[in-house]
């Protein structure tokens, strides 16, 4: 017997083996359909219309287990391998509001088959693609309200959902959605001005088709629900493109999810536009001219550090000036910079990144944060060697910054002449000025705000103590109740002359010596900068004390 006629016969058992498996799987689906009461089709020689297969992404159609195969007029058909996938009923009762829907039972090898049609596929206008895109502004108040009714939530597809609360986070000005589980429901919050409002509780059954379209639009892994996962996605609000970054978390009633709006309000700050006092905004200007040294701003997460250092590119950025940033994540992008992303997955960390960005001949660099000791001397250094070097660091104020980079293993001669100046910050709500009031305060807390007006540098004019006028917000339509719209920055500037540079070079100096040393020589400290803000009108003393403390 030839070897060419064994391996014919072999081939040919194969296939015929192949087609015997097929045969048993579409039989075994044909009838498991008729045990549901659904309609069979078998999809292996089925002339798909590759337009209508479109009506469903690839990554929804592997997520689903599905794909439409035919339509005439408002007749739809689509195969499905497992028909009580809830977000394929989702996306059913999406697709029923314009046509008729049919839910065909298919075998996997049939799904399996078509779905290597999706690199043929030519998707309709409609479905072009799956960014949100929310073309009308509702009345979101309204909305929300009708949406606290679990009847009216029923009538809400999860991609409505999306669009809904989406649309909403941009009506309220939000800069966080937090969708987060519990017991019995899945509470809905947004971080407005700076604070965690509670806007809605959805019902439980809504979590996962929620969280799986959020994961289909922040390309992150939906059969992954016990590790954390971070993405990104772009949505579309009357035509304006506005980036989310989204995180997940496992919790103990299933993930709950963070998305931050990156908004781009910080890409055309400038300086003047952060509310800086005159005598800060003098300091940080005369620093910027330089063409070297390291400014460093502080402050806890989500004080507007990186808006800050934002406001410094954009003064800066000037032709014939090489600007290259290094940021975890870039949540802005800004023309002319070249900015560059941290990448964990492949060890490109600060340290590295900026020995790489240095070798491109910049002449400003901006680090996003100072995390050890390798990252801060490179900066130092390059500080030294002609490069104007911008960064963050988590002090709570400008004196602990010094302290911290000694802790931290740089050494006090590298600093002393690298250092140029240290920002504290934090960021308070501005008063509503529709509702905005004259407030009459306690005895105890004008002693108190007398006391640190007192140690103001002489320079700074203050009315007299029985003169003191202060105000907070009634609240309206306007600050939905709030009695706040937006925040502004509260500053300390440290500015490392002559007797700070002493104090770095001696042996262990101490937090508190550098605070002596910063008023001294007529720091404003940030409570001080909130209490001068909240005198004229811009926010409240009860806001300054909970942002900033008391001292």
């Amino acid at each position: 017997m030839s070897t060419k006629f064994l391996a014919g016969t072999t081939a040919e058992l194969e296939s015929d083996l192949e087609d015997l498996n097929r045969k048993m799987e579409e039989e075994e689906t044909q009838a498991k359909a008729a045990s549901l009461g659904l309609p069979y089709v078998d999809l292996h020689n089925f002339p798909v219309d590759l337009s209508v297969l479109g009506l469903f992404t690839e990554s929804e159609a592997k997520n689903f287990g599905a794909v439409p195969f035919y339509k005439e007029l408002a007749d739809l058909r689509i195969g499905a391998t497992d028909p009580e996938h809830p977000e394929l009923k989702d996306k059913l009762k999406e697709l029923g509001k314009k046509n008729h829907v049919s839910l065909y039972l298919i075998s996997r090898k049939s799904f399996l088959q078509t779905l290597r049609f999706y690199s043929k596929v030519v998707r309709p206008k409609a479905a072009l693609d799956d960014t949100v895109r929310i073309q009308d502004q509702p009345d979101y108040q309204k909305e929300l309200a009708l949406l606290k009714d679990e009847g009216a939530q029923k009538t809400k597809t999860g991609s409505e959902l999306i669009a809904m609360i989406l649309g909403a986070a941009v009506y309220y000005k939000a800069s966080d959605i937090h969708l987060e589980p519990e017991s019995h429901f899945l509470k809905l919050r947004f971080r407005i001005d700076g604070v965690l409002q509670d806007m809605l509780h959805l019902s439980s059954e809504f979590q996962r088709p929620l969280f799986n379209r959020i994961k289909i639009l922040s390309k992150l892994k939906t059969n992954l629900e016990n590790v954390p996962q971070d993405g990104r996605l772009t949505f579309y609000y009357l035509s304006k493109p506005i980036d989310v970054r989204v995180s997940t978390l496992p919790s103990a009633y299933g993930e709950e999810a963070v998305l931050r709006l990156l908004g781009n309000e910080a890409t055309g700050l400038k300086l003047a536009d952060l509310g800086l006092s005159e005598q800060a905004r003098e300091i940080l200007e005369r620093h910027l001219l330089k063409p070297n040294g390291m400014v460093i701003t502080t402050g806890p997460t989500g004080s507007g550090k990186t808006t800050t250092l934002y406001a410094f590119l954009n003064q800066l950025n000037q032709p014939g000036v090489k600007i290259i940033t290094l940021e975890d994540p870039v949540e802005y992008k800004l023309e002319g910079i070249v900015q560059t992303p941290i990448d964990h997955m492949y060890d490109f960390d600060f340290a590295k990144g900026l020995r790489a960005i240095l070798r491109q001949d910049p002449d400003i660099v901006m680090v996003g944060e100072i995390r050890d000791q390798e990252t801060a001397e490179v900066g130092m250094q390059a500080a030294l060697t002609g490069h104007l070097v911008f960064s963050t660091l988590h002090t709570n104020d400008a004196a602990g910054a010094v302290p911290r980079l000694l802790n931290m293993g740089v050494k006090p001669f590298v600093i002393a002449p690298a250092l140029s100046a240290v920002i504290a910050q934090r960021l308070v709500r501005r008063l509503c000025p529709y509702c905005k009031v004259p407030a009459k305060l306690s005895p105890t807390v004008l002693e108190k705000i007398s006391l640190l007006l007192k140690y103001l540098p002489k320079q700074i004019p203050l009315p007299k103590a029985a003169d003191l006028q202060f105000f907070h917000g009634a609240g309206c339509e306007k600050c939905h109740g709030l009695g706040y719209s937006g925040r502004i920055g509260i500053y300390e500037v440290l500015e490392n002359t002559e007797a700070v540079q002493k104090l770095i070079l001696a042996q262990t100096p101490s937090m508190a010596s550098f605070k002596k040393a910063a008023l001294e020589q007529g720091m404003i400290t940030m409570v001080q900068d909130g209490i001068l803000k909240a005198l004229t009108g811009i926010t409240d003393v009860e806001e300054v004390f909970r942002v900033a403390g008391e001292n």
